[in-house]
């Protein structure tokens, strides 16, 4: 009797380890399950290149400043001040250590805040990740606004991280001098004054 007692108690021991085995397994089955639902926005068909356009245009509309939104939508570009001083812990009377003209999809211009003259481009890109791994451009809209958004948060980590380049390496230097007399003009309209000529600055 004694024999077939150790017998019944083996078994049991054993069911009961089959048991917790699958239930073990059914708890990695499921939690594996858990962890492979795509959420809903994957399965959504891809914005076509002219929506994706505008809504990033829209977006950046809803972000940046009135007249920041009026100069790129008039000129193509934006032109912002750097948070960083010229000269470190004494933000004025000095200024910022630049001005920057912000292309879609070009680098950033770094100018002299006060000639305006161009001194720096800062290579630097925000690619869109795509499903199949790859990366493609962002649109313009998004493009300039993720540049935008850096150089407003994190000048310092944009200027340390882009690859640094003379001005002119990209956007020509006769671009530059061009956009920004039409910046000038476009200012005083905005000021409903006569544009002034505009020197040809000295490069640094």
């Amino acid at each position: 009797m004694a024999g077939v007692g150790v017998l019944l108690l083996l078994a049991a021991l054993a069911g009961i380890a089959l048991l917790v085995r699958r239930a073990a397994l059914s708890r990695r089955q499921s939690e594996r399950r858990v962890r492979t639902v795509r959420p809903p926005w994957l399965s959504e068909p891809r914005l076509s290149p002219e929506e994706a356009e505008r809504r990033s245009l829209e977006l950046l509309r809803s972000v940046v400043n009135p007249e920041e939104w009026q100069m790129f939508d008039d000129l193509g570009f934006i032109c912002v001040a750097g948070r960083r001083p010229q000269r470190p812990g004494r933000p004025a009377p000095y200024g910022p250590r630049y001005r920057y003209l912000i292309y879609p999809h070009l680098p950033v211009v770094a100018l002299l805040p006060r000639s305006m003259a161009p001194v720096r481009e800062y290579c630097i890109q925000f690619p869109e990740r795509v499903r199949d791994g790859g990366a493609e451009a962002l649109p313009a809209g998004d493009d300039v606004l993720a540049k935008w958004m850096t150089l407003r948060s994190d000048e310092e980590r944009l200027l340390a991280f882009a690859n640094v380049a003379s001005a002119g390496c990209q956007v020509p230097l006769g671009q530059i001098e061009r956009d920004l007399r039409r910046l000038d003009r476009w200012q005083a309209r905005r000021r409903g004054e006569a544009p002034q000529p505009r020197r040809q600055a000295m490069l640094s």
